[in-house]
């Protein structure tokens, strides 16, 4: 009896489990209990980009940008002479001379020195900007630099070391960035030809959008122990969605690093 009864429950329990068993599966094609959660999509800008969102009151620079405007010289864009001080002209005229007899005197960059700021804004290698709400992040394919924009509002670190690119402060004027960048270590040049720069130069750069696909970057050099104004310069960049950085190893065959006297022989 006990048996016959214990095959009664087992039947009708497998009976009960096969007719819930149609639902189960509809009710996981559904989105019931037994469905998958679903994928929250990953919240991006403009995929093609590859930012994160960038709010709708500012432009968006995320992306591959291609300099438009590289000279070896950086002059100032009313078209008047630089404003050398005494000292930085006779430096910039010996450096010239030197030049010109073919015995050209040391250039940080041609030794594998970074170009530092302002020399690396019109460089003619791509850049490759990250844009964030706290900071934007601009990969330089020339020695494999980067600059980090903090919009956050923070002073300058009280500790901060003098570095080659400096410390870059930003915040938004409407559609402009504007770039504040101190604590450069004046190692380097303003540009190829050789204008001089000190510890204590400060560089203010506006970024605007010309055009979708345009970047102007009006930048002003305020270095009272070189020059005797600030004086401003422009560079421009054109997005460039097809472009990749790539390795850039300038020790590699570099034909211009200086010799033991310290002079560029160009091999």
């Amino acid at each position: 009896m006990f048996i016959k009864s214990r095959v009664s429950w087992i039947i009708a329990g497998a009976i009960a489990v096969a007719a819930l068993m149609p639902a189960a599966g509809f009710a996981a094609q559904a989105g019931g209990r037994g469905a998958a959660p679903p994928v929250a999509p990953v919240l991006t800008g403009d995929p093609a980009r590859r930012d994160i969102t960038v709010p709708d009151s500012v432009p968006n620079f995320a992306g591959t940008w291609m300099p438009q405007t590289f000279f070896r010289i950086i002059r100032p864009l009313d078209g008047s002479e630089t404003p050398f001080l005494p000292w930085a002209k006779q430096f910039f005229l010996d450096r010239s001379a030197a030049e010109a007899r073919g015995d050209p005197l040391f250039d940080p960059n041609a030794n594998c020195l970074p170009s530092g700021v302002p020399r690396v804004l019109p460089t003619p290698y791509p850049y490759d900007i990250v844009q964030t709400p706290d900071a934007i992040y601009i990969a330089i394919e020339v020695m494999h630099s980067y600059r980090i924009i903090h919009l956050d509002g923070k002073p300058m670190p009280a500790d901060f070391k003098p570095s080659y690119l400096g410390y870059s402060r930003g915040h938004w004027e409407g559609d402009t960035l504007v770039i504040e960048t101190t604590g450069l270590n004046g190692f380097t040049q303003v540009d190829e030809e050789g204008r001089p720069k000190s510890s204590s130069m400060k560089v203010t750069e506006r970024w605007t959008k010309k055009a979708p696909d345009l970047i102007e970057n009006t930048f002003t050099l305020d270095d009272p122990r070189t020059y005797s104004r600030p004086w401003t310069a422009r560079a421009e960049y054109k997005w460039a969605p097809d472009l990749r950085l790539t390795e850039y190893v300038c020790e590699e065959n570099n034909r211009n690093k200086s010799d033991s006297s310290g002079k560029l022989r160009l091999r």
